[in-house]
């Protein structure tokens, strides 16, 4: 049987980082750190959460329930696994970092505490059959839909100083990495803040509400349909034929990892991450990724679809491949470098 612990987490990330360092071995050999902050909460919630993925998936297969036209317990699963994601790349982010302090582990504490407050009423919700989000039926579903929408303005704010923390100039990450790594948590942030367009009464649900003296929903992912009438994706459950709001929501609370993969595939491939050069390229892929988040949301709030054609998908092309451009120019130098050192 399987078993795991914070233990094993914590020589997980141990082992990542010296993979991460030893991948371009002649950059700044120092930057290992021997002693992380001894924190365990956020690696605890990480590991939480992927237990509760694995057995919400398995719920999923033994309660055939439908609601909101997706399997019953397929949001918490994808809730789940996306809280460990973020949970889990900040606790490697402060703890290649090699800082240690109160403030850090302070958000560590809010972070993990906010996640599992938030993963318990989204659970709680599914077990009754009902839903946790949007949900204003009665008084119960009303406090606690209010309840995750305060906890999870708390947990942004501390991701977002805790990453800027764990990034400062008395860090061990590189200029270049620093760069990439604040401009995820700033799209982050922005994507978390933009979450806030979700919950506004939709025409339909204000003119139930005036004709009824109350809407027992409020808020949708849709723009320009009403759920239960368009067409969805599978899994992810976007709309197919109108604007969703869940697209640039995903798109900008994954910024942060796209952003660290970029920085981890440049110092893979040699290049040097203390040049500055690296640290505008690095600012130029950032406001890029921002520039694609901004273009879906534009596209989702003018009720159009992500495949749907017309000026924001031609803007969010053009803004994709200045991504990979910037991305190219980047490392074509270094990999002729070391194309030629091979051959020789």
């Amino acid at each position: 049987m399987l078993t795991l612990s914070t233990n094993d987490l914590t020589h997980g990330f141990r082992q990542l980082d010296s993979v991460y360092m030893s991948a371009a071995p002649g950059l700044e050999p120092d930057l290992r750190d021997p002693n992380p902050p001894s924190s365990h909460v956020l690696l605890g919630y990480t590991l939480l959460a992927l237990v509760g993925a694995l057995v919400t998936a398995v719920l999923m297969r033994m309660d055939a329930r439908i609601l909101a036209g997706e399997p019953l317990w397929l949001k918490p699963t994808k809730f789940f696994l996306s809280s460990a994601i973020a949970a889990g790349t900040l606790e490697w982010i402060i703890r290649r970092s090699g800082l240690g302090s109160r403030r850090l582990n302070a958000c560590r504490s809010v972070i993990a505490g906010g996640f599992l407050l938030e993963m318990i009423i989204i659970c709680t919700q599914a077990a009754r059959g009902v839903r946790s989000h949007f949900n204003l039926s009665t008084p119960l579903d009303a406090v606690l839909f209010g309840i995750m929408g305060t906890v999870i303005i708390g947990v942004v704010i501390a991701f977002g100083i805790a990453g800027f923390t764990a990034t400062g100039t008395a860090s061990r990450w590189s200029r270049a990495e620093r760069t990439a790594v604040r401009w995820g948590i700033v799209v982050f942030m922005a994507a978390a803040v933009m979450g806030n367009r979700m919950v506004r009464p939709t025409p339909e649900q204000q003119r139930q509400g005036d004709s009824e003296g109350r809407s027992g929903m409020r808020g949708s992912h849709f723009v320009g349909s009403i759920e239960g009438a368009t067409r969805t994706w599978p899994v992810t459950g976007w709309s197919r034929e109108s604007g969703d709001l869940r697209v640039p929501h995903f798109v900008g609370m994954h910024a942060l990892q796209w952003m660290l993969l970029w920085a981890l595939l440049a110092r893979w491939l040699g290049v040097p991450m203390e040049d500055r050069r690296t640290v505008r390229h690095m600012t130029v892929a950032g406001m890029l990724f921002g520039g694609v988040w901004l273009l879906t949301l534009g596209q989702a709030s003018s009720g159009r679809s992500l495949l749907d054609p017309g000026a924001f998908q031609v803007g969010l092309w053009v803004a994709l491949g200045g991504l990979v451009a910037a991305m190219v120019s980047l490392v074509l130098p270094v990999l002729g470098r070391n194309g030629k050192g091979v051959v020789a």
